[in-house]
């Protein structure tokens, strides 16, 4: 039975705060078990979740009909620099790719802060690849869950935690809330794996289902949003809804997030009632169905304009051998959108020379441009219209206008010169007074 457990404090007459050395009481959450439990979905939750469904499907054989690079790399990035930003995580797409290169050539010179905080976000990006692969295949186990958190956080050790856990606040006494004591975790996970492992409800609905007692169990110390987020993947892969690449659920939370929290106080009941029970998880399922089928609206918006970046450039390199130098440079350059001549010739298996004749190719038709700002003085190049794909990818939503590329022709000579904190937008669009994606 869920409930909530009073827990009292003693006075800390050494604490931090004015709650600590008070003492006082908390409240910390005991979730229901999955495994045995009646989930009966109302009419229009089922209804809603056939519909996500079929939108899932449909986005997924869009993906398995066009198996490029470009889709896979930028979207599964762009999904955890928004996930990485609801955490208060925050680094430009150029920052995490920078940072994705430093770990090619730690000789590169990186800003302290900005460079540890885009480290985190190129940690994550793996933890979610590994969340994808180990969880999309086969049954789960406890391994998996730890090996992820590890991968996101090398320095916490592995397994679960071993102390209490709250979100906001400074301790317990004024947190927003607080998950079960240390000891109830394993049996709680357990409970999640036997679910995931032999439930019979539509994917969608385990998956938001997992999502919303992963975060409440709160099974680790830190991490635990991400990890959470990346399981709804690893339920969809596995499912076969989405391969290929991810939806971007992460940036649906984000422009909601009072909802999103909303959405998990909700389902957070307590006490016998099944009338009750229904109702929080009817609440709860219906929210967060909607972030996923927002979520699909923008995935194809973000295939559009990548499927359109492709094409531009495939067509600028149309002269050469399908199977040549430049075509496989691209390739680089999308997984690695800021770089060095040194990547790029060991990733080609190319001289040094030939490498720097590739960049400056690709300099001419406008795929790469030496790297400005902060990097201005590093011996880098940077892919533009990536670093922009990134960004449509990780702050898009479903109404969201796609993004703006320069053409072989290069005839979006124009900048959208809207006001931003750094000054005007650089963004290309196609005539002069055009707004861009992000200000339109």
């Amino acid at each position: 039975m869920a409930r909530w457990e009073d827990v009292r404090v003693a006075p800390d007459y050494a604490g931090a705060s004015r709650a600590e050395r008070q003492g006082g009481s908390y409240r910390r959450y005991h979730p229901d078990r999955l495994t045995g439990a009646t989930i009966t979905p109302s009419g229009s939750v089922l209804e809603l979740a056939a519909d996500v469904t079929g939108a899932l499907q449909l986005f997924g054989a869009r993906l398995r009909a066009n198996p490029f690079p470009v889709l896979f790399s930028t979207a599964l990035r762009s999904e955890s620099i928004s996930s990485s930003w609801i955490e208060g995580i925050r680094a430009t797409p150029r920052d995490v790719a920078f940072a994705q290169l430093r770990e090619h050539n730690q000789d590169l010179h990186a800003d302290g802060a900005s460079a540890h905080v885009a480290a985190q976000v190129v940690r994550n990006a793996q933890a979610m690849t590994d969340a994808i692969d180990l969880l999309g295949s086969g049954a789960w186990e406890h391994e998996h869950i730890w090996g992820i958190h590890h991968q996101l956080l090398p320095w916490h050790r592995v397994g679960y935690r071993e102390t209490q856990v709250w979100i906001g606040g400074t301790s317990p006494l004024d947190a927003e809330y607080a998950g079960p004591p240390h000891d109830a975790v394993p049996g709680y996970m357990d409970d999640l794996l036997e679910y995931i492992n032999t439930s019979g409800d539509l994917p969608v609905l385990a998956a938001a289902l997992v999502h919303a007692q992963f975060e409440s169990i709160h099974p680790f110390e830190d991490g635990n949003g991400r990890v959470g987020r990346a399981l709804v993947h690893g339920v969809l892969k596995r499912a076969g809804l989405v391969d290929g690449g991810v939806v971007p659920l992460s940036a649906a939370l984000r422009n909601d997030g009072r909802g999103y929290v909303e959405a998990l106080t909700g389902y957070r009941h307590s006490g016998k009632s099944l009338k009750t029970r229904a109702a929080a998880l009817d609440g709860y399922l219906s929210r967060f169905l909607g972030y996923v089928a927002d979520s699909v609206k923008s995935a194809n918006h973000f295939i559009d304009a990548a499927l359109a970046l492709d094409a531009g450039w495939r067509e600028a390199v149309a002269g050469a051998r399908a199977d040549g130098a430049i075509h496989r440079a691209l390739d680089v350059v999308i997984e690695h959108p800021v770089l060095t001549t040194r990547l790029l010739a060991e990733h080609l298996g190319i001289t040094a020379r030939r490498a720097e004749d590739l960049v400056r190719e690709l300099e001419t038709i406008g795929v790469l441009s030496r790297g400005t700002g902060k990097y201005r003085r590093a011996a880098i190049y940077q892919a533009d219209d990536i670093l922009t794909l990134l960004a449509f990818g990780a702050e898009a939503g479903p109404a969201s206008q796609a993004p703006a590329f320069t053409p072989a022709s290069g005839s979006l000579r124009f900048r959208c010169g809207a006001p931003t904190a750094s000054g005007e937008c650089r963004n290309r669009v196609p005539a002069p007074g055009s707004k861009c994606w992000r200000h339109v």
